[in-house]
């Protein structure tokens, strides 16, 4: 990138695509909280061109799924089953839908728990922990960058406004409770 610029606009400008394509490869191998950080840029057009904007924008619906058999030991595990059709009749084989924390699978309870079709959320393994050390080292991040740069905001405190959020999502039973 700093090539790029040294090269100029037009070399600036022709690079974008690709440039915006592996920020956001990057951002998905490092996981779910910086697929959240790429998501919250994607809409950042005042510090990220367009380009960049729309390759991150991919990120709000295009995040790849964890295996499904890690998902349904999960809700066996969660939900203290012995065997997953204790509780669901049907279960579809893969998620209807992925993000960065978790994924959803399309479900029917068995007949004497209502028969209903459920919504199904999985939360991706070890997310606590995982998001708690991405955090920890954001905020040392912000903690290098406000003494290196002159930062005109509180870095430290963007990150942990911003964890305390991302922290509250990963409550998927409080989540459950508010839809009811």
């Amino acid at each position: 990138v700093l090539l790029d610029y040294q090269s100029g606009p037009e070399k600036v400008a022709a690079n974008a695509p690709a440039r915006a394509k592996t920020l956001k490869e990057i951002l998905t191998s490092l996981g779910p909280t910086f697929i959240k950080v790429g998501q919250a840029l994607s809409i950042r057009s005042d510090l990220l061109s367009p380009v960049y904007c729309e390759t991150l924008a991919e990120l709000q619906d295009a995040v790849p799924p964890f295996p499904s058999d890690e998902a349904k030991a999960t809700i066996t595990e969660e939900l203290g089953l012995r065997d997953i059709s204790d509780v669901f009749r049907e279960l579809s084989p893969e998620p209807i839908a992925s993000a960065s924390l978790g994924q959803v699978y399309r479900g029917h309870l068995q007949p004497v728990l209502g028969g209903d079709e459920v919504a199904v959320k999985v939360q991706r393994p070890d997310m606590l922990e995982t998001i708690a050390l991405d955090l920890y080292l954001l905020r040392v991040g912000a903690k290098v960058v406000s003494s290196l740069f002159p930062v005109k905001s509180d870095l430290v405190g963007v990150v942990d406004t911003w964890g305390f959020g991302f922290v509250d999502e990963l409550d998927y039973r409080r989540e459950a409770a508010n839809t009811s």
